[in-house]
């Protein structure tokens, strides 16, 4: 059936008149005859009965209009909604970070893309935990995510580089390396190391914390944890010492640990990601923004004002 097909049946089941029918329609009286006669044809029987005092629904037209009507009404809303969707008109959108300079960077992103699309709202929701930082998209938590590289989740779509950073070693204060001042990955194959919790085959932690060293000595991962601060605060204890990024470092400066950099490291990326399957308009014009500010830099040592 067609839509105009539906929807005349639908209104004049309400007016059950077919004058006041043709109005609300802007359509003729005949045209709403034709119609209403072709769904007839369709469905073959009669929907309503016509005599002298008017119109009324017949036992088959009421429970066709009682099962037609709500479905008429979801595809309406659905339609509704992706048609504001692809003109992007009006919507939310949910942000999440894994660090702290990632979620200073969408705060002022958000900002700029409320200035240019009035019916859109942008919240800053949650900050993602290392031990599983793609959860809150895999669990419909936020729309976009803004993390570390890489980002090799099937089913997870990646947008713009958004901040890039150094690589560091966190070291216990008065560490040798402390006092070298400066890492290798060599030395993650004498210490006991602190890595992030998760898969031991995870890429990501193999990214930071690979099997082996350069020349092929292995690296045992003694400590696995699930927050930034257990990390921290084991490194503290003395118990390990493991890679971070520089804004994890930069906001999280205690006495008791030392950050150094770690020599032929390589600059971290972090990116826009989303769900694939729950992409929208919204989140497509977000990250053109992104794009168009492009990446911004952590320094280290940290700039001092």
């Amino acid at each position: 059936m067609e839509r105009q097909e539906i929807e005349t049946f639908l209104v004049l089941c309400e007016e059950l008149h077919f004058g006041r029918t043709a109005k609300r329609l802007r359509i003729s009286p005949a045209r709403v005859t034709q119609l209403v006669q072709k769904v007839e044809r369709r469905i073959g029987a009669t929907l309503f009965e016509r005599n002298t005092r008017g119109v009324t629904l017949t036992d088959l037209g009421r429970r066709f209009q009682r099962d037609l009507a709500p479905a008429h009404e979801a595809v309406e809303e659905i339609v509704l909604r992706t048609i504001q969707a692809a003109k992007g008109i009006e919507g939310e959108l949910r942000l999440g970070f894994l660090g702290t300079a990632n979620g200073r960077h969408l705060v002022e992103l958000a900002r700029l893309f409320e200035a240019h699309r009035p019916g859109a709202t942008v919240r800053l929701v949650l900050e993602a935990e290392i031990g599983d930082h793609l959860r809150p998209l895999r669990e419909d938590r936020v729309d976009l995510l803004a993390v570390p590289l890489p980002v090799r989740e099937q089913g997870i779509a990646l947008g713009p580089v958004v901040l890039r950073e150094r690589l560091l070693m966190a070291v216990p204060e008065g560490h040798p390396i402390a006092i070298r001042g400066h890492a290798t990955f060599e030395d993650l194959a004498d210490n006991p190391v602190i890595v992030s919790s998760g898969d031991p085959d995870d890429y990501w932690i193999d990214y930071f914390v690979p099997p082996r060293t350069p020349s092929g000595r292995p690296i045992e991962r003694t400590h696995r944890v699930e927050s930034l601060q257990a990390g921290i605060a084991l490194v503290m204890a003395g118990k390990g010492i493991g890679p971070i990024i520089a804004q994890f470092a930069q906001y999280n400066q205690h006495p008791g640990i030392t950050y150094v950099p770690i020599e032929n490291g390589p600059v971290v990326a972090s990116a826009l990601a989303w769900s694939a399957a729950r992409e929208t308009a919204l989140i497509r014009d977000f990250a053109r923004l992104a794009e168009d500010h492009g990446p911004v830099a952590v320094d280290w040592p940290p700039a001092t004002a």
